[in-house]
Formats: C-alpha cells, structure tokens, sequence
C-alpha cells in the first residue's frame, strides 16, 4: 500500500511539473496551436478590415512581454505599409498598429531617417573620416502638428502629417533644411580652438561627400585612460550649431558662446528635475 501511495505521489508530482513546465513555456513562447488561432484570426482581420489591399503576412510569432501574437504584415506594392496585428492565445483580436505605423506617417518618417542615418554613417565609417568619434549620426526631428503649441518645437523639425506614403525623398535635400548631425569626439585637446577646428573640417568633409546637415550637437571630450577608466575632466560643446554659422571668422567665439548656452541649458534642465523630485517627495 505503502508503495502504491508513492508511486501515485510520484505521478501526481510529474504531471504537476509537467504541466509547471508548459505553462512556463508557453508564457515565453507560445504554443502552435494557439500560434495557429492567432494566424487566422489575423488573416480573418485582413480581409474583412483591408480586401482592398495587397496586405501578406510575413510572420506571426508569441511576445512574452505583452503576452500577445503578434502577425507582422507588408505589402509588397508599399514600401511604407507594414504594421502589426496583435491576438490573444484564445485567438481574440486586441488592435492592430495601421494607423498608428501606416497612416499616421510614422512608417515613412522611419524609412527617411534610416537612409539619411545611411549616408551620414557611410561619412563618418569611412577610414578617412579622421577624427576618433564614438557617437555619430544623422537623423531628422519628427513632430505631430498638434504638439506644435504644446511644446518647444525646433524650427528646422519636420511634421510628420506632411509626409506623403510611399514618395521619394531626396535625404541630402532635406538634410540641408532639416539634417540634424550629432559627433561626440576624444581627442587629447579640449578647447575651443581645437572644438572649431574640428568643425570646420567636418564641415569640409560632408561638403566634399555632397551630404547636407542643417544643424550639428558636437561634443569634444577627452579619451579614456589606457584602461579604460574613468575620463579626465573636461567639455567643450555646442547644440544645434547652425551649418551656416560654421566659418572661419569669428568662429571661435561662436563655439564659446554656444559652449556657454548648453551648459546654461543643462543647468535649467538640472534645475527643473530637482523641482520635480522635490514635489514628488512632498
């Protein structure tokens, strides 16, 4: 009797563990089955919701993070119209990402951004680049009209209700009204002098690569110790240097000034969160 209650214990344990095991499985990546509802419900979405569309979808698999299916479509007509369906395990649809990715513009402010960051990094990848930067890139400033009241909202920024699906954009031409170009830079010398120096030859070399910027953050530190420790202090640095605003005369004077505002800058930002924290604590 003794044995049987043990061997049945034993049974009981494996099936609890068994199913301890699917259940913790299936909580990070799913179940085909359930796989399989998602998939049709998503293909059920598409046609009743986009027949006129030559939506396909590319793959569905499970998220632990929000614990949904998510079926990724594209169309292969559109390069801007790709967006997510998310179901249930029990195959119930939650929302899908059309608007929010495809109509709202989203999709085609990404696709820019992306072949501007590509033409910015083909720049500073190159072996001639000459300086030892370790952050740099290109991108654009993307806003929805309505935060244009809200917020303080850079002049040279792009709306994203302005972009048209699927249309061709010239990035070198919307970088020269739009570009925002961001280097931080070691080098052995902090300066003012040496901060202009480099600029107006990274001016130089875009202008040589036929890529436009409108704006540049440009920060120059010192590098790390040989092991690589903590750097020595100091910074020079400007923020949303203006292209037009990098020449010789003067030029100096400029970087200081600017050098002087974003600190200032990050002083008030400074300022403002310890407000915040404080009324928090309250």
């Amino acid at each position: 009797m003794k044995k049987r209650i043990l061997k049945i214990a034993a049974l009981v344990f494996a099936i609890v563990l068994i199913v301890g095991v699917c259940v913790f499985a299936n909580g990070l990546v799913g179940n085909p089955i359930s796989k399989a509802v998602a998939t049709n419900t998503a293909e059920k979405h598409l046609e009743e919701n986009f027949a006129d569309k030559d939506f396909e979808i590319e793959r569905v698999f499970y998220s632990f993070k929000d614990g949904y299916y998510h079926a990724f479509v594209y169309s292969p007509s559109s390069i801007d119209s790709d967006f997510t369906i998310l179901a249930d395990m029990w195959g119930k649809l939650r929302y899908d990402t059309y608007e929010d990715r495809v109509l709202s513009g989203g999709n085609t402010a990404d696709r820019i951004s992306r072949d501007y960051r590509a033409v910015v990094d083909k720049v500073l990848d190159s072996q001639a680049f000459p300086y030892n930067e370790h952050i740099g890139y290109g991108d654009f400033d993307f806003y929805p009209r309505v935060n244009l009241e809200e917020y303080s909202v850079p002049e040279y920024a792009l709306i994203i209700e302005d972009l048209t699906l699927d249309a061709f954009y010239d990035v070198n031409e919307l970088g020269a009204k739009h570009g925002k170009l961001t280097i931080y830079i070691d080098d052995d010398t902090v300066s003012y002098e040496r901060l202009s120096e480099i600029m107006l030859n990274v001016r130089s070399i875009f202008d040589d690569a036929g890529v436009k910027f409108y704006v540049v953050d440009c920060v120059l530190e010192y590098p790390k110790n040989e092991d690589s420790s903590k750097k020595q202090e100091g910074r020079v640095e400007v923020r949303e240097f203006l292209y037009a605003d990098i020449y010789e005369e003067g030029m100096v004077e400029r970087v200081r000034a600017a050098d002087e505002a974003a600190k200032a800058y990050y002083n008030d930002q400074d300022a403002e969160k310890f407000k915040e924290e404080a009324k928090e604590n309250q």
